[in-house]
This record gives structure tokens, sequence and C-alpha cells, in this order.
């Protein structure tokens, strides 16, 4: 099992496509509205491209809310700099879902990492396999991703916030207002040394909060179940770590997914 991934997205500053159905925008790929989505073109194959502002560290990326992703379908994730422009490096295609298990919601996840960090502005989402259908994504989440030296310890909860409500009548019929059912996750990192308390994990806390979004990948190894290990949504209740031991700090990180 490899240790858990931890991305808080970059802010991106422009998107486009080499084709968009209307009223489905590219620049819908930076909100958090799952529901609100860029749509392509029925075609072959077709691209989106990412705006980070500036030349920038990453080595992690995210297609999430993937409606209609298919096992058919690849993905090339390729680069540039600011002063490459629309230059991007050579990149290799990979299949699109994460897994092939899909989510219970049925919108597919694309899960990317470069082999070593890499410096670019511009992130170009290549999606192949398309046989005439459409490619739709409602996110993209782009970074640098925290990995710590220690992983998860046991004790972790993995269930489920339930948005709807049932109740009962005073006659004993069941009352029923059905909602949106999201996934939620609470990990508890027990060892996370000084060093990586200081430089990654006391600034995620500090630039999220409870208000920002984040992803975390439980396990980030290729794998069937791996679409199904993808969590992405706000950090919920209380934020901050404890000193444990002389050199080592424990935090624990629960999220309500959007996905």
């Amino acid at each position: 099992m490899a240790n858990a991934l931890i991305l808080k997205p970059l802010p991106l500053t422009g998107a486009t496509a080499s084709s968009t159905m209307p009223g489905h925008d590219p620049a819908y790929v930076g909100n958090d509205f799952m529901g609100v989505v860029w749509r392509s073109a029925a075609a072959a194959s077709t691209d989106l491209v990412v705006d980070l502002g500036r030349d920038q560290t990453i080595d992690t990326a995210l297609l999430l809310g993937c409606s209609g992703a298919t096992a058919a379908m690849t993905l090339e994730v390729a680069t540039a700099t600011s002063a490459a422009g629309s230059v991007f490096a050579a990149a290799a295609a990979q299949p699109f879902l994460a897994g092939s298990e899909m989510p219970t919601s049925g919108r597919g996840i694309a899960f990317w990492q470069a082999a070593a960090p890499i410096v670019a502005r511009y992130v170009r989402f290549r999606i192949g396999g398309l046989g005439g259908a459409q490619a739709v994504v409602a996110r993209v989440a782009v970074g640098a991703a925290i990995r710590l030296g220690r992983n998860f310890s046991t004790g972790s909860q993995f269930g489920v916030r339930d948005l709807g409500k049932a109740d009962f009548s005073r006659h004993g019929v069941l009352l029923r207002n059905r909602g949106a059912k999201l996934r939620t996750i609470g990990l508890s990192f027990q060892s996370i040394d000084k060093p990586e308390v200081e430089a990654a994990v006391h600034p995620l806390l500090e630039q999220v909060g409870n208000t920002e979004v984040i992803a975390m990948v439980t396990d980030p190894a290729a794998d069937p179940m791996r679409q199904r290990r993808i969590y992405f949504g706000p950090l919920v209740g209380d934020l901050g770590t404890a000193l444990r031991k002389a050199n080592f700090y424990q935090a624990q990180a629960n999220l309500v997914s959007l996905v």
C-alpha cells in the first residue's frame, strides 16, 4: 500500500478546449460545483488546456465528475511553461479511468502522476477513445501533492453523510425526504515528523481551513479500486496538530467528499 496523497488544487486562471458544447464553458472545471461541467462536442478525441497563471511546480492531476467515462477512453497529460506557450512536451497515453471499478455515483475519475516534479504553467489533457461520444469534466485539480513519510493509522473511518431525512408520522407512517449521500473519510496521522508539520501540514491547514477543497487519495498505487479511493471536498471539524511525542505530531483529517 502506497502512502496516502493529499493535494491542494492550484487556482486556474483560465481554461480552453478544442471543442465545447453551448452552455458548458471550459472555465467550469475551475469551480467546485460538481453539477456544472465542461462538455466537449462529439468526437474521437478532444483537448482541454488549463492555465495555472504562472510557472509552478506540479506532479499530480485529477479530473473529477467525468460522467459517461468508459474503459475505452485514454488520457495524455502534457505540460508547457510560460515561455513555451502552446508548445507542449511529449506525453504518453494512459487509461483515462483511475481504476476499473466505478464510483457508486457513476461519474468517473482520472488520476495522473508525473515521474518527477514538473515546472509548468499550462497543462493539456488530451482525452482519446471517445468513439464519437462527448467528454465531460466537472473539476480539474492540479498541483504538488503532499506525501507524508508515514501513512495514516488504523482507526481511520470511512462513511456517508446523508443529506436527506427520514422520520415517522404520529401514525407510524414513514416520512421520507431523499437527499444526496456524500462519502466521508476520517484519516488519523499519528506520526508526522516536525519538518513535515512545519513545511507542509500547517501551511495546508492555514490555507484551506474549512472552506476550500482538497483531494485525498488513500492509496495512489494502481488498482482496480483506485477511483473509489479518491476523495475531494472540504475538511470539516477542528483543524490542527498535537505534539504526541518529542519529534512526532498527530493530525486528524476529516473530509466530506463531493465525488
